[in-house]
């Protein structure tokens, strides 16, 4: 299936063109419409109503002083204590074969191979970048949370995510940026008492960039689903 940049026309079509894009068009989002998706995703339920999750939105000078910021410091080879790490260790079957089997996807579309590991080096600094995405969203919560929230927070960036395909935008999400939350205190007003959780890269997607074809498996229902009675 290939990039899809129409706006999705119910919740179904969100869900089914909605891919990680790592490259996106210089193209501006316009205000109205980046409000409008992130007053909507505050409907997402949380329980207890705590609404749990605290938004950062990073544009213009101040996305442009965040990411020239993030290359020097990557480049240095300086290093923060994650807020959390990304993947259990080790990962186990068949979660394992999966990640594998989706980095090499993605490597195979934009032409680097396993034995670059510069070149691989320098496709992950993109992150840093959020993509060239016109905007980028960084979500913090307060240190106190539980997994419960976390779960929220998790369902608040699934709505945003759907929400912003409803208007033919495209995202990616990013616990990359779980790596620098000594960085973002920099550059965003980040309390002592909150934690970095998540990025989202948010803009429109490049529909000629290589790496956007890439399609992400997805195992079938009989895999994970159990079903019970009648």
């Amino acid at each position: 299936m290939s990039l899809i940049t129409d706006k999705s026309i119910n919740v179904s079509d969100a869900l089914d063109s909605r891919i990680t894009v790592r490259d996106f068009l210089e193209r501006p989002v316009p205000d109205a419409v980046l409000q409008k998706i992130l007053k909507q995703a505050l409907r997402s339920p949380s329980g207890g109503n705590l609404q749990p999750w605290k938004i950062h939105v990073l544009r213009g000078d101040a996305l442009k002083a965040l990411t020239e910021a993030g290359v020097k410091r990557a480049q240095s080879g300086a290093t923060e204590t994650p807020t959390y790490r990304a993947y259990p260790s080790p990962l186990w079957e068949p979660q394992r074969s999966w990640r594998y089997k989706l980095g090499e996807d993605m490597y195979a579309k934009i032409g680097i191979e396993k034995e670059n590991k510069l070149g691989r080096l320098m496709w992950l600094m993109q992150n840093i970048k959020f993509f060239e995405a016109p905007v980028g969203i960084i979500i913090t919560g307060d240190k106190r949370l539980e997994m419960p929230q976390y779960m929220d927070i998790g369902i608040y960036l699934q709505s945003l995510m759907l929400l912003a395909r409803q208007e033919g935008l495209h995202t990616a999400a990013q616990g990359w940026w779980r790596q620098w939350p000594g960085l973002l205190s920099e550059h965003l007003e980040i309390p002592e008492a909150e934690e970095v959780l998540v990025g989202l890269s948010l803009g429109y997607a490049n529909p000629q960039a290589p790496v956007n074809q890439l399609r992400a498996d997805r195992t079938d229902v009989e895999t994970v689903v159990k079903f019970y009675g009648e």
